[in-house]
This record gives structure tokens, C-alpha cells and sequence, in this order.
């Protein structure tokens, strides 16, 4: 029985790994550059259709809802408006800084996107900001979709009080 040089079997895995590798770069390439035309719902964290209302209306409703829970913020830029209020203490202990007492933030972005004539797009994200304030030490933590119920609820709360 004759064997084969060691040596042989471990040049064809060499061979193979550098083309998996160059394939998988391929793909994320191709993926990536996908992105780009994806829906303006794609990277939201929630979001909502309505029909029927302008932007400033969509806006004013916006700015009610955020108010009467707690947030404080506005406009920030054409079609976007950013809003914050305190965290829990929940969130001190799960985000903060225990032994530095770092409090954090809830920061929302709202935005508002005409899709048609009749149509707007409001989408939102949301994060835990630790240190807020502070523009050296903050650090966002981006709200993940499992917990994206209360988002989901103050778009909902939106389209009821533009009458939808």
C-alpha cells in the first residue's frame, strides 16, 4: 500500500481556504452594495403608514404624542425630529455606570418620509444613551427589535391622533 506525501493534502486545504475567503468577500461585497436601494423602512426600528395628512400635520401630531410621554425635543432636521427623555432606573443599572453613577438616556429619531401623494412614511429608531451629555463618554446602545413594543406604540398613538 502506497501512501501519499502529507504535503500534497495540505497544499489542496491551503488552495481552498483563500478561495472561500475571496468568496465570502464577494458576497458581502454584493450584499452591500444592495443596501443602498433597499425601502426607507429598512434600518427602522418601527414605522408606520398615513394616509391623507401633510407633514406638518404628521409633525404637530408627533410632537404631542412625545410631549405627553415625557420626551422633550423637536425638529432637528428637514423630515426628522429627535426627542429624549430620562431613563429608568432599570436602564441606569442594566446601561450605567454603577460605581461612576452614569444615567441614561432614551433617545428617539422620528422620521417623516412622503412615499406618494397620499402617503407618509414615519419611521423611528431608538437608543439607550449612557452619559448623554457628555460628548467624550456617551455611548449609544441601539434599542434591538425584541423591545421594540414601546416604539410601535407611540407610532400607533400618532395615527389615532391624526385620526386613522
Amino acid at each position: 500500500m502506497q501512501q501519499r506525501p502529507r504535503f500534497q493534502e495540505d497544499a489542496g486545504q491551503k488552495i481552498r481556504l483563500p478561495g472561500l475567503c475571496l468568496l465570502a468577500c464577494l458576497g458581502l461585497a454584493v450584499t452591500g452594495c444592495q443596501s443602498f436601494n433597499s425601502p426607507p423602512t429598512a434600518g427602522s426600528l418601527t414605522s408606520v403608514t398615513i394616509k391623507g395628512k401633510t407633514v406638518p400635520q404628521i409633525a404637530a401630531a408627533t410632537q404631542a404624542v412625545f410631549d405627553n410621554h415625557y420626551f422633550h425635543g423637536g425638529v432637528t432636521a428637514p423630515g426628522q425630529l429627535t426627542f429624549e427623555r430620562p431613563g429608568s432606573r432599570m436602564n441606569d443599572l442594566a446601561y450605567g455606570g454603577g460605581m461612576f453613577h452614569e444615567t441614561v438616556t432614551i433617545r428617539v429619531v422620528v422620521r417623516v418620509a412622503k412615499l406618494d401623494s397620499q402617503s407618509t412614511l414615519l419611521s423611528c429608531n431608538a437608543w439607550l444613551v449612557e452619559d448623554a451629555d457628555d460628548p467624550v463618554f456617551e455611548d449609544n446602545h441601539k434599542v434591538r427589535m425584541l423591545r421594540k413594543w414601546p416604539y410601535e406604540d407611540l407610532l400607533k398613538d400618532i395615527q389615532k391622533q391624526l385620526g386613522e
